[in-house]
This record gives C-alpha cells, structure tokens and sequence, in this order.
C-alpha cells in the first residue's frame, strides 16, 4: 500500500506519534491506526506509548534498506 511505504519512509528519519504520522502522511488518525497495525503485524514497525501518546519507530534500519532494494529491482 502506498501509504504504508509512505509512514515508512517518514519513520526512517525518526521516531513519530501517530498524530504527526497523520499530519505528515496526510492520512486521517483512524486510518493511519489501521496502517500502523498492519506494519506492526508484520514486524516493520514497533510502538511505545507515553501518556495518551502512542510513538512508531521503525523495529530494524533494515526495514527501510529492503524497501529501497525491492523498489530497484522492480524498476
């Protein structure tokens, strides 16, 4: 999904709550929640929560290394 790869991309520069993730990704918070749940099912992402605040991270720099190597090769 194109937003997913998107949130990933925004998450390799740093650590986001899902309120800027939304603002960042110009995706609504209901729906950035259900991207988020699908990338950390998968293992791409993982969360802390702080207060009321929940942060994503990417769960390994690699993430974001086999998403650019899968993007060369389809080319």
């Amino acid at each position: 999904d194109p937003k997913r790869l998107c949130v990933l991309e925004t998450l390799a520069t740093g650590e986001r709550s899902v309120s800027d993730l939304s603002r960042d990704v110009s995706c609504q918070v209901p729906n950035m929640s259900q991207h988020l749940a699908v990338l950390r099912h998968a293992g791409l992402v993982i969360s802390r929560r702080e207060g009321n605040s929940v942060y994503y991270r990417l769960a390994d720099a690699r993430v974001l290394e086999a998403y650019r190597l899968i993007q060369e090769i389809a080319r």
